[in-house]
């Protein structure tokens, strides 16, 4: 085999330049480039000469754990709700506790310490919590996620420090910004730990399929950066969920299709958990369909496609390498102006952050208007059989201003209930 390859030059990427505009009769190369909005000049190619090292895998287990989400307003509910997800498929669960729950009921039959679990609770409800699972579980089987920093506040927490990062993308933040938000807010707390053992970071999957695998493997890479400047070592943990920036009421079947690509991302980015929404969440309650169907996309990929069973699967491509790289640069740049200002939390009560978020949303919002950004069955190759109230369809775009705090306020639970009228 070696020696079949020494019978081929190798060719440079100069050549390839000059082949691409010869083959295309004299075509500029420069408008074969896509500027992102980030700001990224995407070429028309990749070659070796675009990496400054030889890259190795980020990761060497890629097996990820299938969430469902369980909204818990009723224990015994939700127990039901989450064995029959345990007994059909998922591997994790995602709780969200809004009130004073009996956990002793609402995890009866579930072996906690044997899967993933993730809890999103009020700052009230975290030390009944905690004090409970304290009583049944060692180690870093489950997470808590009780974002102080999202209340304009924070405190020293355990060892663990479990953030939710996803609200900057669901508001519309660019890539280079979600992470450097994402950063910068993970920097608060470990501005203040004394030691920290695992992180957790919660981040929505967009539909940008290489550029969300990258961004995954981005953010891993500038997580582990950051713990090195403080000594950390930790374990890390990224936790997934598709997006619903992109998500439509109208031919609302086709988000399945949408997220079957974004759980792709993810579990190719390295996600360590995945939670695919529902095709129909946001516009109707949870039935037995759409979340098995949530179930299964994950299920196929993993034993059908069997993305699992290769460490990262990325590792090497030249795009998803350079763009990798580009993204940690670009975002470690963004997050030095964010610090060099006081950090986040001083940007957010300056409203500097909420400013940058509603920009990058007004982009997004105008690429669909100009069809630069499409949405099969939305603004494009639309079911004229469907019969939508103009009403669903566009609401005034809300800002997101909030003095100390910024919230995840959807500029759109479906885009195209964002638009402006």
């Amino acid at each position: 085999m070696q020696k079949l390859f020494t019978e081929f030059s190798s060719t440079t990427a100069a050549q390839w330049k000059e082949q691409l505009v010869k083959d295309l009769k004299g075509i500029d190369y420069n408008t074969l480039v896509w500027k992102t909005d980030s700001g990224i000049d995407i070429q028309p190619f990749y070659t070796k000469e675009n990496l400054n090292k030889i890259p190795t895998p980020l990761f060497s287990n890629n097996d990820w754990a299938i969430c469902e989400a369980i909204f818990c307003e009723d224990e015994k509910t939700a127990n039901t709700q989450a064995l029959n997800a345990l007994q059909n498929g998922a591997s994790g669960l995602v709780f969200h506790v809004s009130k004073k729950m009996n956990y002793a009921v609402l995890l009866k039959d579930i072996s906690v310490e044997h899967i993933y679990s993730l809890f999103k609770v009020s700052a009230e409800q975290e030390d009944d919590l905690r004090l409970f699972l304290s009583s049944i579980v060692s180690g870093n089987t489950c997470y808590i996620e009780s974002d102080f920093l999202l209340n304009g506040s924070i405190k020293q927490q355990s060892d663990t420090v479990a953030i939710n990062t996803s609200l900057y993308q669901e508001a519309g933040a660019n890539t280079i910004h979600e992470l450097a938000f994402s950063l910068a807010h993970l920097n608060e707390y470990l501005n203040i730990a004394s030691d920290v053992k695992s992180v957790h970071v919660s981040i929505s999957i967009g539909g940008d399929f290489f550029m969300e695998i990258a961004k995954v493997r981005a953010l891993r890479k500038l997580i582990d950066f950051i713990l090195k400047q403080y000594h950390f070592t930790a374990t890390i943990h990224i936790h997934a969920q598709t997006t619903s920036v992109n998500k439509s009421k109208i031919d609302s079947y086709v988000n399945m299709l949408r997220s079957a690509t974004e759980a792709m991302s993810a579990s190719i980015g390295g996600a360590n958990s995945v939670l695919v929404l529902p095709f129909d969440e946001g516009f109707n309650q949870p039935n037995d369909f759409s979340l098995r169907m949530a179930r299964n996309q994950q299920l196929i990929l993993k034993t059908e496609s069997y993305l699992n069973v290769v460490a990262d699967i990325s590792a090497g491509s030249y795009y998803i390498e350079t763009l990798t790289e580009t993204l940690c640069n670009k975002a470690w740049e963004q997050f030095q102006i964010i610090e060099s200002k006081g950090g986040l939390a001083e940007c957010l009560k300056s409203n500097d952050i909420q400013k940058m978020i509603a920009e990058d949303a007004e982009t997004l919002i105008k690429n669909y208007n100009e069809g630069k950004l499409v949405l099969v069955g939305v603004n494009k190759f639309q079911n004229k059989n469907e019969k939508i109230d103009s009403g669903q369809k566009r609401q005034k775009t809300k800002e997101i201003l909030n003095n100390s705090k910024i919230q995840a306020i959807n500029l759109s639970t479906h885009l195209v209930n964002q638009l402006a009228n």
